[in-house]
């Protein structure tokens, strides 16, 4: 019975073998995990570190930045740019239009200019001459300006001259008649006036012709003769 009993004792003294075999694999753990950390710290050989990391990420960001106020910009420029195609369609739409009516207008004038003169059509001149007013006043309302520069000095943005003629009132330069009257919509020329131009007082125009003449006669009297 103490024969069994000792051998019992001395069967569970003996180290299992499942504990054996895991003490090996607990040891060989532990540095598994220190390399683990050193392979975090160091990267292996041709992979960027983590501040060429960092630095690219920085480098990427600021330029995303920059196509951002890029895109920025243009899309402001594009609104303001739109803003004011959108004005000018606005004030200047209507150009076409009136430039088309710009002939009508002109026979219009023309025909009451000629009953006017016409005793037996003075009445129905009278009333069209108001239904031209009202036509006018609509136009004017809509930013139509009429160009009528009676007397005025000549301006080469807004008037076209046909020629030159002598008056005594007029200073030379001045518009002496309009033969065709001009139009701007919104202060931008539509069409320019056709004006005459004075060249000033035909006297002092002859005076200066006879002066000359007078010197050049004068001239060759003084001038010796071949025959002297």
């Amino acid at each position: 019975m103490s024969e069994e009993k000792n051998q019992h004792l001395t069967e569970n003294e003996e180290p299992s073998p499942a504990r054996s075999e895991a003490s090996p694999e607990g040891a060989a753990s532990e540095p598994a995990e220190s390399v683990e950390s050193e392979e975090s710290t160091n990267p292996p050989k041709g992979e960027p570190s983590l501040e060429e990391q960092l630095e690219t990420a920085r480098a990427e960001s600021k330029a995303n930045y920059d196509r951002y106020l890029r895109a920025v910009a243009e899309m402001e420029n594009f609104r303001r740019r739109a803003q004011r195609e959108k004005e000018e369609a606005r004030r200047y739409g209507a150009s076409s239009l009136v430039e088309d009516l710009l002939p009508a207008l002109d026979n219009f004038g023309l025909g009451l200019g000629a009953a006017e003169n016409h005793p037996e059509a003075k009445g129905f001149a009278q009333g069209f001459e108001m239904v031209f007013r009202q036509i006018k006043s609509v136009l004017k309302e809509h930013g139509v300006e009429e160009i009528s520069p009676d007397g005025e000095p000549f301006d080469p943005h807004r008037h076209e001259s046909t020629g030159y003629i002598s008056h005594d009132d007029i200073p030379e330069g001045n518009v002496v008649a309009v033969s065709r009257k001009g139009y701007a919509l919104n202060e931008r020329l539509i069409r320019p006036a056709m004006v005459l131009l004075s060249s000033g007082p035909a006297s002092a125009k002859t005076g200066e012709e006879e002066g000359d003449g007078n010197q050049d006669s004068k001239s060759q009297a003084d001038a010796p003769s071949e025959e002297s």
